[in-house]
């Protein structure tokens, strides 16, 4: 296969959707000669928040001299850039030539079992110290938790997502998710969960003889905010730097220095100037990203209801007192109306439009029916692109526009913004004349 062969091959392979289990991806390994053997793994799960922890903790291994492989999804702007060492995406022809591999051993799986088993093999490879593994969904039984060799367990934010496979309470999902600790391995638990969720972690963790560290959000202090970044003091470590945005961020940075400090524990060598170096050179596409300034123009991937408590806040806190636009694109398989509620009605004018996600996306004419019972001033796109041109053609010196909801969309969104100077803004919907 060449590399468009192989995108139609993996499109194919969407059909198959999503099953929960390990008894496909242990196959497949099994048939790989299970190069997840040859890895050790810090391996992340929660609702919200482990793209960004997943990246913080890769960061400041980096920074430590160490080789680290990142398996984290979905895709935002491109394909390959689920798998990466180093910060190097995964090439077009190791791409091709493992799927080629992986497809060769005439087993069934899904896309998401397929990109896992690449991913091990590529890391393997690649000779990767760790691996930063981040859960596609759940964890007891999501294709990632084949692996044997977890120094790490962290857990980011756990709230209520994907109720239809792992439960419909907040104790129930966090077990499902806490399945991937493994025996003597050391947990890392975001402190900013609900008090169910750490304790039914704490709980499991102990069965197993695994020691949990809380990453308090009250050892935060000294908090600045601004567009140009966060500076904060953590413990023992002073004026620590992020570049990504968000009164959240800084929960998801100590997220890793606690599994990091947690690596240090058993036995890893960590430099002490890693942790600041680390995390000031993280960045994260698509994670409240200000992608212009002229006008201001922001994407973010708040998706679930309690992604959306924290876009409330960071809109309130960078945007106090401006004209907000919003584009909005979402999956009908979430809760959308939960994310209306807690985002559009302070919203100067909202335009809604269709993911690109042909199978779950929902359709922006009904996303703009149900934001209208929140905000009237809603306008329904018929693409993606009209979305964007009517947002510019809107806008003016006091306005804000920030597009979210699903991350499919956001790579569109990001390609025309960048192009904005060759939209005539006279043209919208009107023929030259």
């Amino acid at each position: 296969m060449n590399y468009e062969e192989t995108r139609e091959y993996l499109e194919q392979l969407n059909n198959r959707g999503i099953k929960p289990g390990l008894g496909s991806i242990t196959d497949l390994c099994d048939a790989l000669g299970n190069p997840e053997s040859a890895l050790r793994f810090i391996h992340v799960a929660g609702t919200n928040g482990k793209g960004s922890t997943s990246a913080f903790i890769a960061g400041i291994l980096r920074a430590s001299g160490y080789r680290v492989g990142v398996y984290s999804s979905p895709a935002v702007f491109e394909e390959r850039e689920i798998i990466s060492v180093n910060g190097r995406n995964i090439s077009k022809e190791n791409y091709v030539n493992l799927i080629g591999t992986i497809a060769e051993t005439g087993l069934k799986f899904t896309r998401f079992e397929l990109e896992t088993a690449l991913a091990f093999l590529y890391f393997k490879e690649k000779e990767c110290d760790f691996v930063v593994l981040e859960c596609g969904m759940g964890g007891e039984l999501d294709a990632t938790n084949v692996v044997k060799n977890t120094e790490v367990a962290v857990f980011t934010s756990i709230g209520m997502d994907h109720m239809q496979y792992l439960g419909d309470t907040l104790e129930k999902i966090a077990a499902t998710k806490g399945g991937i600790i493994k025996p003597g391995s050391s947990v890392v638990v975001s402190g900013d969960n609900d008090t169910v969720v750490k304790e039914t972690l704490c709980k499991l963790a102990d069965g197993l003889g695994s020691k949990v560290t809380i990453a308090d959000p009250a050892m935060i202090t000294k908090s600045r905010f601004s567009l140009s970044g966060t500076a904060f003091d953590y413990k023992e470590l002073k004026g620590l730097k992020i570049t990504l945005l968000g009164t959240n961020q800084p929960q998801n940075a100590i997220n890793a220095i606690e599994a990091v400090k947690a690596l240090e524990e058993r036995g890893f060598k960590i430099k002490a100037s890693a942790y600041a170096k680390g995390l000031m050179s993280t960045t994260m596409p698509g994670r409240f990203e200000v992608i212009s300034k002229k006008p201001v123009f922001v994407i973010d991937g708040a998706h679930n209801e309690p992604a959306s408590l924290v876009f409330r806040d960071n809109v309130s806190l960078y945007f106090k007192d401006k004209k907000i636009i919003y584009i909005i694109c979402v999956l009908k398989d979430k809760e959308y109306g939960k994310v209306i509620n807690n985002t559009v009605s302070a919203a100067w004018q909202v335009i809604t439009c269709t993911s690109p996600n042909r199978r779950r996306g929902l359709p922006g004419y009904e996303l703009a029916k149900a934001v209208s019972e929140v905000n009237p001033n809603v306008t329904a796109a018929d693409s993606i692109d009209e979305a964007v041109e009517l947002s510019l053609m809107l806008a003016d010196n006091d306005t804000v526009i920030i597009s979210f909801g699903s991350l499919s969309h956001l790579s569109r969104v990001k390609e025309i913004v960048e192009h904005k100077n060759e939209i005539k803004k006279d043209r919208h919907g009107k023929d030259d004349k």
